[in-house]
């Protein structure tokens, strides 16, 4: 009997789209909305540069309507507008499994789909924790530059027992609302460490409706809540500190490059296991990843092409350039 390879199973392109199509469907995040597809990362994301200028108009200055007059030598004053610009970069990342990870997997009664379902596993997660990232030096940028505007920070790491206020509640979640002023209604996303829900859970459980077709996440106080154990937890002396955030419909935008045949590779290596061979999957991706109204300035360490997390998430990564309301995301820290 023949040897089933993967070469056998998948065909790259055909392949790459599918893991894309259910990396999409898997991800709480990608779901949610804060993620948004836009014409502007897919052009960046399909271009041969790694970095793309977004122009855009400041908001316009408040000011009190002139009162007229009858004086044909008086002359009204004229309010000017400003621009300024995003920055995006472009994210390449890569993948490769060998045949030991995939061999149970392609027994499977139809291995291409369960091949891609575990890739795409990988790659949602992966696109999550890339997120999480920069929210981490969004919220690190913004204390240094924009004097803490998007941050409300209950934390300490005193000795005792963690008090209410301390927490995560009804209280320092409304105040991290407020960060937004008469826009907070825009920050309709919660993202939470699982801890952080079970305090809160403890202490409202009547605060929290179901899972169901309508809400698939459930929700808090009617405002959608996302659990997952990647949001930033810093061990202090004597605390833990969480890290919640609070996001509003198309924060971030998306947008995949179209790789082709490079997307998905199947390889052989012939003297792996003493010359009986190993198959070798290999899976890429070029896509940007771009929170609205920043100035994406990551460091990238040649001979690298794109920021990893951690440089995401150092300060000065992201700086602002939209004003604060127009910026649907709001920061909260707690011990619990």
């Amino acid at each position: 009997m023949a040897t089933t390879r993967l070469s056998n199973i998948i065909e790259p392109k055909i392949f790459a789209q599918y893991v894309l199509a259910q990396t999409v469907e898997k991800s709480a995040v990608l779901n949610s909305g804060i993620i948004t597809r836009t014409p502007e990362a897919a052009q960046l994301a399909n271009s041969g540069g790694t970095v793309m200028d977004l122009p855009h108009w400041n908001v316009l200055d408040y000011g009190e309507s002139s009162v007229g007059s009858d004086d044909p030598d008086r002359k009204g004053e004229t309010a000017g507008i400003t621009a300024a610009k995003q920055v995006a970069q472009k994210n390449f990342r890569n993948k490769a499994w060998s045949s030991m990870a995939l061999a149970g997997l392609v027994a499977g009664s139809d291995p291409m789909q369960a091949i891609a379902t575990f890739a795409a596993n990988y790659w949602s997660k992966d696109l999550q924790n890339t997120l999480l990232a920069m929210l981490k030096g969004i919220a690190v940028n913004n204390v240094a530059d924009n004097g803490g505007d998007m941050v409300v920070n209950v934390a300490t790491d005193g000795t005792g027992a963690v008090t209410a206020a301390q927490k995560a509640g009804y209280a320092t979640i409304a105040d991290t609302f407020q960060t937004m002023g008469d826009a907070q209604d825009s920050l309709g996303m919660i993202v939470m460490h699982s801890f952080v829900k079970t305090e809160l859970q403890k202490s409202e459980p009547g605060a929290w409706g179901p899972i169901s077709a309508v809400a698939p996440f459930g929700t808090y106080y009617g405002r959608t809540v996302i659990v997952t154990d990647a949001c930033p937890v810093e061990q202090g002396t004597n605390r833990k500190t969480y890290t919640t955030f609070m996001l509003g419909q198309g924060a971030f935008a998306y947008g995949e490059g179209d790789l082709g045949e490079d997307a998905a590779e199947v390889g052989r290596d012939p003297h792996s296991g003493d010359n009986s061979g190993e198959d070798k999957l290999f899976t890429r991706k070029a896509f940007v990843l771009h929170p609205r109204g920043y100035q994406s300035l990551a460091a990238v360490t040649a001979p690298f092409k794109s920021p990893t997390n951690a440089q995401f998430a150092a300060e000065g990564a992201l700086k602002r350039v939209y004003d604060r309301k127009l910026v649907p995301i709001a920061i909260l820290k707690t011990n619990g």
